[in-house]
């Protein structure tokens, strides 16, 4: 007997073993880490990222850093080496502050952080409250109140190193007449595409390019030409009644955030006038933001008025405090204007920094402007229709389909659904070219839905499921394929037009830009020589300095094209044409008008005060730039590329086991 239990004891301690050596196995196997789990271990790490001198930035530091500017950028990645950058210039600072003997000290620390934290109420300063907020935001106390030396070490370092900058008058005038001196102009915008409209080949220079290019348009994957039965989801729409207790039963399931027409709020702008100058002009951004939230709650509208008009530097609004001109609406199309980040925000909020097309912008939210049921009856009802026209259609698109495939005639089947459509048979019937995937389908576009629904159709009559398309449904029947071969110059004859059009136009542009400069001997006569060119000349009324010259995607500007303008008298043509990326200005001065003296006298401080800023800034940053080189070349600067390559890892794609696809091996 007691043999037997010693057996089951032995038995046992197997089992407990087996069964442990299988739990580990599980957790090392099939444990998958989510990306907030990979994040929230970066930002926590203490390991070094990169070293200057004496001092260590760690992959933690770099990882929140990365988290914040990705959350700025709508949740875009932000590439480690970029946040680094701006963390190896505030070790530069430290370190340069502290050889100067200009590091902030415990008891500047001390008083600033209760300046931040000073109580809108007069109460005492809470240390708990202080504690708690600082760990839940910064992650811990001594990260924090360091950031506070550094801010102040900075700012130290950054009035001694540019004590000795000074504005005249003279600079601040020049500037504010170049800023708002304005032209009424006439002038000709030359750009290739344009030009290219202009220009018809002939057959022998569209076969001449075809020969030269022939292995380009080697057709390698089968052709497939489709005959197919359109559903326009309008068209079935319009049988759908809709009723005003529908409509108002819409507007009633609205949720408040949907029954406004818009919401008020202003801006706070600073540019950034050279790339490298981003690191900086984000850290000014970011204090201001502080300042305006150092009270705590709500931020008056006055006090974000006030500060906008000293330190915005949008010349339009900053004059009224930053406000803007309108209520901002919703527009799903424009998801990167920051003017849409309104939307998201309460009344008296104030947003971060915001990087928008070499601009910092900080907004304040206003008060939201009520859009009462009549004014979104035509919205509501849009959206009414457009929802049970789709499902509609959806189901006579599978009804379609199934009557096809036992057809196999498209015209008969067209006639046959034709009244239930509300569309003539006639208009129901499409037929594609010899088609492949990429290619670009009459009606449909370039469309891989349209290419997926296809694929699996190899025979002559196959019939496919419905397709979504633009404006409906397609329901696909294949009339014919063609094994992969050379493509004969007929296929490709009309994509050959626009590549010669386009060619042709780049090497005649330069020349052409430069018979109409030398045949307008005045501005008034610009529109003359672009017509005896069989181009068209185009006037801008009230031009000023930084706007963007043209129409449309072509319209830009750039220091060379606003240098011309600015040096031009009222009558006079540049003499050379100005070349903008792949686009030639001819322009001329039919009228200018010089900037008000009286608007100077009015706005002289404040604009001495903001030239006095940029010329601080622009000091300062070259200042540190060249810091940072001597610490370079000394060898003083070591970066740790395989850990900057980790954490821009936890951006990539998780595998189905959870880890980053392609993560270095560590």
């Amino acid at each position: 007997m007691l043999k037997f239990i010693s057996r089951l004891e032995k038995t046992r301690s197997f089992i407990l073993l087996a069964f442990a050596v299988v739990m580990v196995a599980s957790l090392v196997f099939f444990y998958a880490p989510t990306r907030s789990d990979i994040t929230a271990d970066l930002m926590m790490s203490t390991e070094t990222a990169a070293r200057v001198g004496s001092e260590y930035v760690t992959v933690g530091e770099v990882a929140r850093q990365k988290e914040t500017y990705s959350r700025m950028m709508q949740g875009r990645p932000y590439p480690a080496r970029t946040v680094l950058n701006n963390l190896l210039g505030s070790r530069v600072i430290r370190l340069e502050a502290a050889r100067l003997g200009l590091t902030a000290s415990d008891a500047e620390v001390a008083a600033e952080i209760r300046r931040q934290f000073k109580s809108p109420d007069g109460k005492p300063f809470d240390q708990k409250q202080y504690e708690q907020m600082v760990v839940q935001q910064y992650g811990s106390i001594s990260s924090f109140e360091e950031s506070v030396r550094d801010d102040l070490s900075s700012g130290k370092l950054q009035a001694f190193v540019t004590s000795g900058v000074t504005v005249s008058e003279e600079e601040v005038l020049q500037d504010f007449q170049r800023k708002n001196t304005k032209f009424d102009l006439s002038y000709v915008l030359l750009s290739p595409n344009d030009l290219a409209q202009t220009i018809t080949p002939t057959e022998d220079e569209l076969k001449e390019y075809f020969e030269k290019n022939k292995q380009s348009y080697y057709i390698s994957v089968p052709q497939k030409k489709i005959r197919y039965i359109f559903l326009n989801t309008a068209k079935v729409g319009e049988k759908a009644p809709i009723s005003d207790a529908d409509l108002r039963a819409e507007y009633d399931k609205l949720p408040d955030d949907k029954k406004i027409a818009g919401v008020l709020g202003r801006e706070l702008v600073l540019r950034i006038a050279k790339p490298e100058f981003e690191g900086q002009v984000y850290e000014k951004a970011t204090q201001l933001v502080q300042r305006l939230r150092e009270g705590g709650g709500p931020v008056t509208e006055d006090a974000f008025s006030e500060l906008a008009k000293g330190q915005s530097e949008n010349a339009a609004s900053a004059p009224s405090g930053g406000k803007l001109p309108g209520a901002v609406r919703e527009n799903p199309n424009k998801a990167d204007d920051p003017y849409q980040r309104l939307l998201a925000m309460k009344p008296g909020d104030v947003s971060d920094p915001i990087n928008y097309q070499g601009r910092y912008f900080i907004l304040w939210r206003g008060e939201a402007v009520p859009k009462p049921f009549e004014d979104a009856r035509k919205e509501l009802e849009v959206s009414l229709r457009n929802r049970r026209a789709y499902a509609a259609n959806a189901e006579l698109s599978k009804k379609v389909a199934e009557a096809l495939k036992g057809s196999k005639d498209v015209q008969a089947t067209a006639q046959q659904f034709a009244a239930e459509a509300n569309m003539n048979a006639a208009d129901m019937v499409r037929e594609t070219a010899y088609v492949r995937p990429g290619d670009n389908v009459e009606h449909i576009g370039n469309s891989p839905q349209f290419e997926e629904g296809i694929a699996g159709l190899e025979n002559a009559n196959d019939v496919g499921d419905p397709i979504p398309v633009p404006e409906g449904f397609a329901i696909p029947l294949l009339v014919d394929k063609k094994e992969p071969r050379d493509a004969e110059f007929g296929e490709v004859r009309e994509r050959l037009v626009e590549l010669v059009k386009l060619e042709k136009a780049r090497n005649q542009i330069e020349e052409l830009a430069r018979q109409v400069a030398n045949g307008s001997a005045s501005a008034t006569a610009i529109a003359a020589a672009a017509q005896a060119k069989g181009l068209k000349a185009a006037e801008s009324k009230a031009y000023v300095i930084g706007s963007p010259l043209g129409e449309g995607t072509a319209a830009t500007t750039g220091p060379q094209l606003e240098d011309a303008i600015y040096a031009l008298k009222a009558g006079e043509v540049t003499k050379e044409p100005v070349k903008i990326g792949e686009n030639y200005y001819v322009v001329g001065v039919t009228k200018r008008d010089e900037a008000s003296m009286e608007d100077f006298a009015s706005q002289r401080d404040t604009l001495t005060e903001q030239m006095l800023n940029r010329k601080r800034s622009d000091v300062f940053f070259e200042f540190i730039t060249a810091a940072r080189q001597r610490m370079e070349n000394a060898g003083q600067i070591k970066i740790y590329d395989e850990v900057l390559a980790r954490i821009d890892a936890a951006d990539a794609p998780l595998a189905p086991g959870g880890a980053p696809i392609n993560i270095p091996n560590l």
